[in-house]
């Protein structure tokens, strides 16, 4: 029998922490990366996205104080997005080769947490978590999804918001139904899937309508509330977006379905599987092979 025990979890009422763990890796990586600080143990195993990935979540965890974790991953490189758009993210290289053994290590390191790690096959980890955020909002639970990636702001409602990493160690944006207007201009949190339609997503590689950016992308929508009400008042815009957006139609519509996050994918996780209950040797172990020693005060 395993001795298994809850971790940093000091919930004070039930939320679930929706982890998108690539995200975390990659920022991680890249932290300590930019000082030429890679990491390694005595094997020679990069270990500097782990790290910076455990202290992150530590972090989220101890502030927000979930009683329930689960780690969204991406399950591969081609998704439904690719079929539709062949081009989509073709513009992305490959990962650095000092992160790309981090990658499988990574799931390793949850699993000893005691955290479940999902992800599908044809699905990005945002379907993932978006997915996953629908089923446990309509059971009442308060979700929270940890992620560097704006995009995920479409899925705000009543009981779940999206905690953003910002630039530095633990600081963070919180965007929740409330103030969403105050942080964004934006009334209703699927506007933000018409602003990127509409603007397209260069780090995705695609173009929205060529010519509108940013500025006119939110003006157009506060203006119209969504696409559907930009276009039935085409005659009300100044000629040369007018002109832009005729002109961008199909690619429109397209970016439109690239840039929602799709929340009916056939995947499931019991809460009673993301209550983060732990084998503490289990950890000290796996730290020990990472030798991550300055972490393991953490665990007690």
């Amino acid at each position: 029998m395993m001795n298994e025990e809850p971790l940093l979890v000091t919930a004070k009422a039930p939320s679930i922490l929706i982890v998108d763990s690539f995200a975390l890796l990659f920022r991680g990586f890249f932290a300590l990366a930019i000082s030429g600080n890679y990491m390694r143990n005595s094997k020679g195993l990069y270990t500097n996205g782990l790290y910076q990935f455990t202290r992150y979540l530590m972090d989220a965890v101890t502030k927000f104080e979930p009683s329930h974790v689960i780690c969204a991953f991406d399950m591969g490189s081609q998704t439904f997005r690719n079929e539709l758009y062949p081009s989509y993210k073709a513009n992305r290289g490959e990962p650095p080769l000092e992160l790309l053994p981090q990658f499988d290590k990574l799931w390793e390191l949850v699993e000893a947490m005691g955290i479940p790690c999902v992800g599908k096959p044809g699905y990005e980890a945002d379907d993932v978590m978006g997915s996953l955020a629908k089923q446990y909002s309509a059971q009442g639970m308060k979700v929270s999804i940890l992620t560097g990636d704006g995009d995920t702001l479409q899925l705000i409602d009543e009981n779940t918001q999206i905690i953003l990493t910002k630039k530095g160690f633990g600081n963070y944006e919180v965007v929740h139904h409330e103030n969403l207007f105050e942080l964004r201009g934006l009334t209703h949190p699927h506007q933000v899937i018409d602003i990127k339609a509409l603007m397209g997503d260069p780090s995705d590689n695609y173009p929205g309508v060529k010519g509108i950016g940013a500025k006119t992308a939110l003006k157009l929508i506060q203006e119209h509330a969504t696409i559907d009400g930009v276009l039935e008042n085409l005659e009300l815009l100044p000629k040369g977006v007018r002109a832009k957006i005729e002109a961008e139609m199909d690619m429109l519509n397209l970016s439109r379905k690239l840039a929602r996050i799709e929340c009916e994918v056939d995947i499931t996780c019991a809460l009673e599987d993301c209550r983060m209950f732990v084998d503490r040797q289990r950890v000290i172990d796996i730290f020990e092979e990472f030798e991550f020693r300055s972490l393991m005060k953490l665990i007690g």
